[in-house]
């Protein structure tokens, strides 16, 4: 990796033509010109000394970029699994534009134009470029952090196959990689053809080939040295796999009993440490990671070609296409009940046990709730099948004089396809679980069979009322089922209640657009060289469609009630830029140059907005550059965002004003009163360990997010040192208007921690039950309700030297988070929340890259680094610092290694690799499957092996 600079000489001259000539970030091709924007760049051969077959793993190591989209961690949301979008300084990634080959590339998900970068075949791509800034100026919307942007090859003669196979120490998860590319020159070498196919395939990780079956539980350690603690060997005893029950209060441990395998009670067995939230150590309890699945499969065959021809010497023709197929399967949890969704068995179900009988008799119990996770009910999954086409095609050349020109049109194309596996029918599940005895034949039926008209415990209306079935549960077929030990649902049953259900997806995006530059537009004064300009012209329209299957719009599945959506919006703009020498060949002032933009856009949206971005690049001469620059950007909001609907949706609170977690409030005094006031008796314990029903969604009123970024910067180039350079650049962004849906967790904190009261919209968006006081239900819309803002330090260098009779390469690349600061109320700037350092906000985070060559010999080493962060918010830490065990998360140090050899002159290379050399674990409970968990390596220590053969 290189910053503005190469490793050696020959790199270094190649690097400074590619910034000066094609940089991203600026439409002015001026050799003369440098952007003052900090740019990072990942080069074909980095990304080869990874071993990397899908690059959106390996960009998520880069220092400016977040985790927040792996393949490990994809799953976290419906329908995202396998894809790989960018997250630059962490503000999320609708606000970084990725492009290809500075064009727009169609999004991967409805209503979202975020890129996958999955999509973009690892061996043909030739650099990434990273910029930091607003970039909305000359790339429109979405460039708010930066932009990311993939060159890939193009001219390219020759042919080419690479196979590479790869396999982990842990499992048997088995990579797969095999590309052809080939190209041409014709027509008298007036043209040049090119063509790439390339497919890669990986198997899926389960959590027991990794880590065996660990289980972990945080427990209340009252009279300890802290007030939580975690535990290995535990979890939450108010589920399990066979179903567990209580006669008295959920946390009374003396009155609750279980299944064994073969459908006897017993009383439930606590073996070590337990507490009032329902966790408990060396017991009977659920084991959620028994299902928990690392790595999706994942399969990608890709086809990319690239075409040009010179009509004359100035006008030339040249076409962009790709295309990609993605299948995806991922498992996770099974159907489950739990907490107030647990499982009604009423006393006249035949499948209860003379001693089950005789227990609910003997507490005068006519039914039963079983917390149950329904293994046996099989797990839930998806299985997605994605085909991407986009195609550019265009024409560029000189008009006359100095002017040339550049025009294209970009048409890009996603349909998905998900099939939910497993997708539990509510309805039936509840007639299969209400079991009786039919008078006549004597045999167990659904209760539903002989009274269809009947209501069912386990189906509830609003108000929690047991209602009569929906009619896709009635009309026969209905399967009984026993729930009583781990296996007791029969097959026949789950596959009466089970199915699977479809919903489809289009996205299509159309770019239009032309532009003119001229590099010699006139002389500045005091010989400072020739202006330069670009303008332009741009029409694009996105368009998404959502087609969802019809059981689950209407809610009757396990999954959330998720709407049909659909929507467009189109966009006119219009560009310029200019670059001016102001000063060159003067004494501390090799080269000064001061560069501007400006963009202005029509939105059938959100009509009118204006986007801009000044610079100062100044060379004082060899050995030191200093550059800056001043952005205004904009974000329109997405067409998911605006049209998605609203949809039902499921949140997991750790309830605030529970007893325990009013001194981890940011003031507990303040937390304390609100609860009061919502009428939460002080000292209440929740009880509560199911999800919170709740809805999301969309808000067409939305308005664009405004964003600033100001950067200062140095590049030393100490000529006495050859091959050696350092690059150092300040950044700070700040947005507001932006949009936000809180989560669960932040409406709930948001209410109660709020120093004007409960009068907000956060406690308006949560309700609570007059009764039992714990939160029933949430809230949380799209609003322009929010700001962010982020500072910090990138750190660039680079050293080439030769040693021991071969060359030596060393780059660095690390990247200083000063700040990281929300406030949910951007009217209220006293309600901060402070996220640098917190899991998923490294403070540092860091990559070495070490290349070793010796005449036909290559030797790579690649180490990552990044620091501890807290578990908790760096606010609750404050008010209670030892209030749960461990605290942090450990600072990761992962290192690869790969050795290549090159047989003469015969076209042949192998290598040999090994990933997580030390196979270093995550920290204890993370597994690389949730957001912050993303930036640790999950699957452990891996080889791969491979050849490239040119012919």
């Amino acid at each position: 990796m290189a910053q503005d600079h190469a490793a050696d000489d020959a790199t270094k001259k190649q690097a400074t033509s590619l910034e000066s000539i094609t940089v991203t970030g600026s439409r002015i091709s001026n050799p003369n010109v440098i952007s003052p924007t900090p740019i990072s760049v990942l080069t074909a051969a980095d990304i080869k000394a990874t071993g990397a077959i899908n690059i959106g793993d390996l960009m998520t190591t880069m220092p400016q970029l977040a985790t927040s989209f792996t393949m490990g961690n994809s799953s976290q949301f419906i329908g995202t699994v396998g894809i790989a979008r960018q997250d630059l300084r962490n503000l999320g990634t609708n606000r970084t534009l990725v492009l290809v080959n500075g064009r727009r590339f169609v999004g991967a998900t409805a209503g979202n134009t975020a890129v996958d970068v999955n999509l973009i075949p690892a061996d043909w791509v030739e650099r990434v470029e990273i910029i930091t800034g607003g970039a909305s100026a000359v790339y429109g919307a979405d460039a708010v952090t930066g932009v990311v942007n993939f060159i890939l090859k193009k001219n390219y003669k020759g042919a080419n196959l690479h196979a590479q196979y790869g396999t982990s120490e842990h499992g048997g998860f088995d990579k797969k990689l095999i590309s052809l590319t080939g190209g041409m020159n014709f027509a008298q070498d007036r043209g040049n053809v090119a063509v790439s196919i390339e497919h890669s395939d990986q198997d899926s990780q389960e959590f027991s080939d990794r880590f065996g079956h660990q289980s972990y539980a945080s427990i209340k350690t009252p009279n300890g040295p802290t007030d939580t603690a975690l535990f290995g060997n535990a979890g939450s005893y108010t589920i399990t796999e066979g179903g567990t029950f209580s006669f008295g209060k959920p946390t009374d441990i003396t009155k609750r009993y279980v299944f064994d395998p073969n459908g006897s009670v017993r009383a439930q067995r606590f073996g070590g440490l337990y507490d009032d939230t329902g966790r408990c150590t060396d017991c009977d309890r659920a084991d959620l990671n028994q299902v928990n699945q690392l790595q999706p499969r994942y399969g990608r065959t890709s086809l990319s070609t690239v075409a040009s021809f010179n009509i004359t010497p100035d006008h030339h023709l040249y076409f962009e296409g790709n295309y990609s197929h993605v299948d995806v399967k991922k498992y996770g949890q099974p159907g489950f009940g739990s907490g107030a969704s647990a499982y009604t068995i009423t006393s006249d179900n035949p499948y209860i046990s003379p001693d089950l009988a005789a227990l609910m008799k003997a507490n005068g119990a006519k039914s039963i709730k079983v917390g149950r996770f329904d293994v046996d009910g099989g797990r839930r999954g998806e299985d997605t099948s994605r085909d991407t086409t986009r195609a550019v095609f265009g024409i560029n050349g000189a008009i006359a004089g100095d002017w040339d020109y550049d025009a294209s049109v970009d048409y890009g194309v996603t349909d998905e396809t998900r099939h939910n596996l497993n997708n539990r029918i509510k309805d039936r599940f509840a007639a299969s679980l209400d079991a009786v005895r039919d008078p006549v034949s004597g045999n167990i039926v659904c209760r539903s069979t002989i009274n269809p008209g009947a209501t069912n415990p386990n189906a509830l209306d609003s108000k929690g009322r047991p209602r009569v079935l929906n009619p896709i549960a009635l009309g026969g077929g209905c399967v009984p089922t026993s729930i009583f030990g781990n296996g007791a649902i029969n097959a026949a049953a789950a596959n009466w209640f089970n199915t699977t259900t479809t919903t489809r997806s289009r996205l299509t995006q159309f770019v239009g657009g032309g532009s003119v530059t001229n590099n010699n537009l006139f002389q500045m004064p005091f010989e400072a060289g020739a202006a330069s300009i670009a303008a332009g012209v741009e029409f694009r329209r996105e368009s998404s469609r959502q087609v969802t299957d019809p059981l689950d719009v209407a809610g009757l599945t396990f999954l959330n009630a998720i709407p049909p959506s659909g929507g467009a919006y189109d966009v006119k703009e219009g560009y310029i830029e200019t670059a001016l020498p102001l000063l060159s060949g003067r004494p501390f002032a090799q080269n000064l140059t001061f560069d501007a933009a400006a963009r202005f856009s029509d939105y059938s949206t959100i009509g009118h907005t204006k986007a801009w971005r000044w610079g100062l690049d100044w060379s004082i001469d060899d050995n030191v550059r200093l550059r800056g620059t001043m952005s205004s950007a904009v974000r329109a909001p997405n067409i998911g965002e605006l049209y998605s609907g609203q949809r039902e949706n499921f949140f997991t609170i750790t309830d605030p004003c529970t007893a325990a977690q009013i001194k981890n409030g940011p003031n507990p005094s303040v937390r304390q009163a609100n609860c009061v006031a919502l009428g939460v008796p002080q000292g209440w314990t929740s009880t509560n360990g199911a999800t919170i029903r709740g809805v999301s969604g969309s808000n067409p009123n939305l308005k664009p997010e405004q964003g600033r970024t100001w950067t200062a910067g140095m590049v030393l180039t100490p000529q006495f040192l050859s091959g050696f350079g350092v690059t150092l650049d300040y950044w700070n962004i700040k947005l507001s208007n932006a949009v936000a849906a809180p989560t669960g967790t932040d409406m709930a904190n948001h209410c109660v921690d709020s120093t004007t009261g409960i009068g907000n919209v956060y406690c308006q968006n949560t309700q609570r039950d007059g009764t039992s006081h714990e939160l029933v239900y949430v809230s949380s819309l799209n609003q322009n309700i929010s700001s962010l803002s982020t500072s910090g330090v990138d750190i660039g260098a680079y050293y080439s030297h030769p040693m021991f009779g071969g060359r030596m390469n060393w780059a660095i690349d690390a990247t200083k988070v000063i700040a990281y600061t929300e406030h949910p109320f951007q009217d209220d700037p006293s309600n901060t929340v402070q996220d640098n350092g917190t899991l998923g906000f490294p403070k540092w985070k860091a990559v070495l890259r070490a290349t070793y060559t010796l005449n036909n010999w290559m030797f790579n080493w690649n180490a990552r680094y990044f620091s501890s962060m807290l578990r908790v918010s760096n606010e609750s830490y404050r008010s209670n610092p030892t209030q749960t065990t461990p605290i942090r998360s450990s600072s990761g140090f992962f290192n690869d290694v790969k050795a290549g050899y090159k047989f003469g002159n015969s076209g042949w290379q192998a290598y040999l690799g090994i990933t997580n050399v030390f196979d270093r674990n995550p920290p204890v409970n993370s597994f690389g499957t949730t957001f912050g968990g993303g930036l640790y390596d999950a699957v452990g220590r891996a080889y791969y092996a491979g050849f490239n053969y040119n012919f």
